[in-house]
């Protein structure tokens, strides 16, 4: 389903509709109630209030869900990175030549993990080099 202008899907303004409709009905209806019977005030007051915490529970409980798979991709990508980066730091005692091999491979796999744990929502035609971890053989000499 593609998003519309402010990132909406048409399920969820399907089911935001849908929502608005049903309290429209409940509140009307238990206003009719309370209308016959006033005794009746505080029990719809307290239903109405139990509906409302139901809805913020669901909420605040999707809500951790979210943020508990991002804690986990941002995990995933802090040890791949970790680990690459040991090797980088590995490869300072070698000569040049194998350096270079070395850093060129850790970019590369550490750009694949990004890739495969943070998929870009908007693709580019051509990123610039600097974002694709293509560097000349000079630039990565300069900066090991």
């Amino acid at each position: 389903m593609s998003a519309g202008r402010f990132g909406y899907s048409r399920h969820s303004v399907l089911l935001a509709g849908l929502a608005f409709s049903v309290v429209l009905i409940v509140a009307f209806g238990s206003d009719l109630i309370v209308l016959r019977h006033p005794d009746w005030t505080i029990g719809d007051g307290l239903i109405l209030g139990l509906g409302a915490a139901i809805v913020v529970l669901h909420y605040e409980k999707e809500r951790g869900r979210l943020l508990a798979e991002k804690l986990r991709v941002i995990r995933d990508i802090n040890s791949s990175v970790r680990n690459e980066l040991q090797v980088l730091y590995a490869c300072l005692d070698h000569p040049d030549k194998l350096r270079v091999s070395v850093v060129e491979h850790s970019v590369e796999r550490i750009d694949c993990a990004l890739r495969e744990m943070l998929p870009a929502h908007e693709h580019s035609a051509s990123p610039p080099p600097e974002q694709t971890g293509e560097r000349s053989e000079g630039d990565v000499r300069r900066r090991a």
